[in-house]
């Protein structure tokens, strides 16, 4: 089947841009095109809050800070990860829920993908605070 996605947007000094991409899309076609929206977004002065490698969550904030700064990536992606790191297995129902809170907290935005979640981190400015 043959999609269009168009992705607009805008950064922070005002530039517009519009990407379109159409033919036989696939899902890691849309998530480089996200992730290159990202890369033009991105802004050097990233100031997300320290992940506390002692639990948890701050072990699931950590993997994402370290390995999806720029890319989108869903919760299996993250629980996959965390098996791996931590040689332990996690429930993407756990996942989900964490996920869900940094969203809520204003460190991770996220868009549906057909029936899932996709999710990508909210790049703050140094003085920027997150929503609560």
């Amino acid at each position: 089947m043959r999609r269009k996605v168009k992705v607009e947007f805008q950064d922070d000094s005002g530039t517009k841009y519009s990407l379109a991409v159409e033919g036989r899309l696939s899902r890691e076609k849309v998530m480089k095109l996200l992730d290159l929206m990202d890369l033009v977004e991105a802004s050097p002065e990233v100031n997300q809050p320290k992940a506390d490698g002692s639990t948890t969550f701050g072990r699931v904030q950590k993997i994402i800070q370290e390995s999806y700064l720029a890319k989108e990536f869903s919760s299996a992606d993250i629980a996959r990860d965390y098996e791996e790191a931590h040689g332990e297995p996690i429930g993407l129902s756990t996942i989900s829920t964490y996920l869900s809170r940094l969203t809520e907290r204003g460190y991770l935005a996220r868009q549906r993908f057909g029936a899932s979640w996709v999710y990508r981190m909210v790049h703050l400015k140094q003085n920027q605070v997150p929503l609560r």
